[in-house]
């Protein structure tokens, strides 16, 4: 007779990918966790996975057995989850990127039966994590490709060249709406702030906008976008910063408007979740929170 802790373990071994991350979901060794894997293999008498160096990818038959009964384990899990915490609060693990969080998500997070769990880091590390199980949504600003995952687009950011608010372009203004050329040759001449030194969001804006490559060494390189709006608005430089970070400090005469381009430079921003969890509570309220 097959233990329905067998098909626990071929679940999370299949949503992980390895025997030590299910292990670590099911609070198990993980010579348990193979056992059953092995035990699973040998009643249904057909491989289930492919024992890769760091990996462990479904078969066929994997494939087909996970999608035949994904579904009903979830089901009783969340039956026997009900039944003992009936009155527990909502537990989300959420990872996203730090300055994106405190500007745009903060302010919509409500306190009411919810407990959040949030983890600040880069896109690839994030994910990672997510295909670990140890988070349940990532906010994403690129889609990493994973059969795994599904993305859903929750907002998109528009990048604006900006600078110290007390100095003022030499460069008339009749002259920049005809012709960006002389005001690319000065900004080059300009200190310049970058969120690392491959300056991917400036080069990015540049070669869109200008139409070539930009090659210039950062005065400053400051991880954190909100870091580096403050130095441009202490006067150390020039940066190419997300719209959402930049409007209020433009209106309020902390920052100064150098280019917004009439072709806009933009970046999507993805609400990023396992395929397996699309209908979970957890997702359900991610979704009613950022769209709100």
């Amino acid at each position: 007779m097959v233990s329905f802790e067998w098909y626990r373990s071929f679940i999370e071994v299949y949503r992980v990918g390895t025997v030590s991350g299910a292990a670590q979901v099911l609070h198990l060794t993980q010579p348990a966790v193979s056992q059953h894997i092995t035990a699973l293999e040998s009643a249904l008498d057909a491989p289930l996975f492919q024992r890769m160096p760091r990996r462990m990818l479904p078969t066929e038959a994997g494939k087909r057995l996970y999608n035949r009964i994904a579904s009903a384990i979830e089901t009783l899990e969340s039956v026997s989850a009900n039944a003992n915490l009936e009155n527990a609060s909502l537990l989300i693990r959420l990872g996203t990127p730090q300055e994106f969080f405190a500007e745009q998500i903060l302010s919509r997070l409500k306190a009411q039966n919810t407990l959040f769990s949030i983890k600040f880091g880069l896109a690839q590390d994030l994910i990672e994590q997510l295909l670990n199980n140890q988070l349940d949504g990532v906010i994403a600003t690129q889609k990493i490709a994973k059969s795994e995952l599904e993305y859903q687009l929750i907002f998109e950011e528009s990048f604006w060249l900006v600078g110290p608010p007390q100095e003022e372009i030499p460069i008339a203004q009749d002259v920049l709406q005809s012709d960006l050329s002389s005001l690319a040759a000065w900004l080059i001449q300009q200190p310049w702030i970058a969120y690392s030194d491959d300056l991917p969001i400036i080069r990015r804006f540049w070669r869109v906008v200008f139409g070539w490559r930009l090659d210039v060494n950062p005065q400053f390189v400051i991880p954190d976008l909100r870091s580096i709006r403050a130095a441009i608005a202490h006067g150390l430089g020039y940066s190419v910063l997300p719209d959402y970070l930049c409007r209020d400090w433009i209106t309020a005469g902390r920052l100064n408007l150098v280019l917004q381009p009439a072709k806009a430079v933009t970046n999507q921003i993805w609400l990023t979740y396992r395929k397996s969890e699309r209908l979970s509570q957890q997702i359900a309220t991610l979704f009613n929170l950022l769209s709100s």
